[in-house]
């Protein structure tokens, strides 16, 4: 015999349930979701509970457990990072730069950040930044990006502003929040010499001074529209040359620890 659709009388809302179990409106939804609870769905798409089962269900624990937290976060994560590296690929092709550019940084910069003993979710937001580093290229044209001759004092003010650009985007986006300062600062320079902001130093996130070197590494070993790229003991030579000038020399020294074949 079909169960007859319970009475109006006879349901509460989840946030009442939630009110009655003393528990967050998450834990609820969550119960529901795995079947623990049965729901019946008003027209509007909201959940209603029986009474009777909210009462004879007992206590529950406030939230999912850490493993489930950490289990939906990773696949959050991993989402993010599969269209993030859809769309970085199509940005390193605007830029004249050889595919996958983006993701050799990022490996490069998550490299180096665990050496120096990052943990796993700061590595995680310097992954993420190191895709992201140069988004904000979107917003400049392919006029300027593919011009194969010098730039105009105009033009490379605009493509200065790439960081800056890069950081308005991402933080809009609660996950990429985090990235935003590295972002903006991934091209300011040890002797504050580099833009957006002339930053000096240690003044330079941490972050930011891992990405510059990873980037620099990757832009000079790769080939592009501008030139042919250098073998790797000559790309980490230069490097090396720049230190204080460029490059934090405490990061210039984790990175030939990790990349100099000739070492160890």
């Amino acid at each position: 015999m079909k169960e007859s659709a319970p009475r109006q009388a006879d349901m509460v809302s989840a946030r009442e349930a939630a009110k009655i179990l003393g528990v967050t409106m998450q834990t609820i939804k969550n119960y529901i979701y795995r079947g623990r609870i049965k729901s019946y769905k008003t027209p509007g798409g909201h959940h209603r509970l029986r009474r009777e089962d909210i009462r004879s269900f007992g206590p529950l624990e406030d939230g999912p457990s850490r493993e489930e937290v950490i289990e939906s976060y990773n696949e959050l994560y991993q989402g993010y990072i599969h269209t993030l590296q859809a769309l970085t690929n199509a940005l390193d092709a605007r830029d004249g730069i050889v595919s996958g550019h983006s993701r050799r940084v990022a490996d490069y910069a998550c490299s180096m950040a665990r050496s120096m003993g990052f943990s796993q979710r700061e590595v995680q937001v310097i992954e993420l930044a190191g895709l992201l580093h140069d988004v904000g290229k979107i917003m400049i044209s392919e006029q300027i990006l593919g011009k194969p001759g010098r730039l105009t004092d105009q033009e490379l003010y605009v493509v200065q502003q790439h960081p800056v650009m890069g950081e308005q985007i991402v933080e809009s986006v609660g996950l990429l929040r985090d990235t935003g300062s590295f972002i903006r600062h991934h091209h300011e320079r040890f002797d504050g010499d580099g833009y957006p902001d002339r930053l000096v130093g240690d003044k330079i996130p941490l972050e930011a001074r891992i990405l510059f070197v990873a980037e620099t590494f990757d832009c000079v070993r790769s080939d592009s529209s501008f030139h042919q790229g250098l073998p790797v003991d000559r790309s980490i030579d230069l490097i090396t040359r720049e230190i204080e000038a460029q490059f934090d020399p405490e990061i210039v020294k984790v990175f030939v620890d990790i990349f100099n074949p000739s070492e160890g």
